[in-house]
């Protein structure tokens, strides 16, 4: 079964609340979520054309869908800093994510 981005953002959300200062890279991400989600099937498949996963553009999705209704910055549950390609989460992401 595919793991939908709805539950990424929801595990990235709970990682970043367990991370140092709540923050963590895009490729932090992608490796704890990859251990955390174990994805299978098409999510683990190699992207045609890409060097990285299916489930690894899902987590690289949080960047590009960041701003959009659902996205996590949209939302104010974390932010998104392109200079160290970092999240961190919020407050209100922290009370959306149980911690």
């Amino acid at each position: 079964m595919s793991i939908t981005e709805a539950e990424v953002r929801a595990a990235a959300l709970a990682e970043l609340a367990k991370a140092p200062h709540g923050k963590l890279t895009t490729s932090q991400l992608i490796d704890l979520l990859t251990t955390r989600m174990s994805p299978t099937g098409h999510d683990a498949d190699v992207a045609t054309n890409r060097g990285d996963t299916y489930f690894s553009q899902k987590v690289r999705n949080l960047v590009s869908h960041r701003d959009i209704g659902t996205g996590l910055q949209a939302r104010g549950l974390a932010t998104y800093n392109s200079t160290d390609e970092s999240w961190e989460i919020t407050d209100e992401g922290r009370v959306h994510s149980g911690s």
